[in-house]
């Protein structure tokens, strides 16, 4: 019988998951309010503000122990943004900040690499707390996957921003990139589901992928079938 991992649990605190809601609403809401923030505030007051919004998460990350480097990328680039806007009022630094935020979460993916979890990982034992340790190769493969995303989308973001194609931007970084992340999620799911075909909930969509995708067909999926089996009788629940 193939020998099952114990599960690894990971816990994030109110404060850290507070503190990625608050990077999400930037990431996600700042496309959409950025006509409204230049119009009201004005370039260079709106460039002050996502400096009062970059010092925030720097002092929000001390206090949880993280330690802040100031000649690090984000707070380099933040600084080089803020200043240039600052000094000739071009709206198109602003529109460097996505590009910005996406090299933040390359950074933060790729320097999980060198941690014994990586940060998908820690996603997934947030979603759900008792898989098993055995998921950690996909998850690695998973974070280099994401980090060369943002690395590309930064890139994009940037050439669309100095090049002055200020309405392909706005849509780039608006719907179309929300649905490009949408899209990646699915197809990563469904990836997922065919390369550990773990079917916990036995509902109907796990039914009808298990007929294509049994899992005695491999040895990974096996593995997964033996695990999921341990994990409903320790909760008590029926086998699958």
């Amino acid at each position: 019988m193939d020998s099952v991992d114990e599960p690894a649990e990971f816990r994030p605190t109110p404060f850290q998951v507070g503190l990625g809601t608050a990077l999400a609403i930037l990431i996600f809401a700042y496309p959409f309010f950025f006509d409204w923030l230049v119009t009201v505030v004005g370039v260079r007051h709106a460039s002050l503000a996502l400096l009062a919004y970059g010092v925030f998460f720097a002092f929000a990350r001390r206090l949880m122990g993280i330690p802040v480097r100031m000649l690090s990328l984000p707070h380099v680039g933040a600084l080089v943004i803020v200043a240039v806007t600052v000094s000739t009022g071009d709206v198109r630094c602003l529109l460097l900040v996505p590009a910005l935020i996406y090299l933040m979460l390359c950074k933060l993916f790729w320097d999980s690499l060198s941690a014994p979890v990586t940060i998908i990982e820690r996603v997934a034992r947030f979603i759900v707390p008792f898989a098993p340790d055995f998921i950690r190769p996909y998850c690695r493969k998973s974070t280099i996957a994401w980090s060369v995303f943002f690395a590309a989308n930064a890139a994009v973001i940037a050439w669309l921003a100095l090049s002055g194609r200020t309405d392909a931007w706005r849509s780039y970084t608006g719907w179309q990139m929300f649905a490009v992340i949408g899209v990646i999620c699915a197809v990563d799911f469904l990836i997922r589901k065919w390369w550990f075909r773990y079917y916990f909930h036995n509902n109907w969509f796990d039914r009808l992928w298990s007929r294509y995708f049994p899992a005695e067909a491999t040895e990974l999926g096996r593995q997964s079938s033996e695990y999921i089996r341990r994990k409903r009788q320790e909760l008590g629940m029926p086998p699958p």
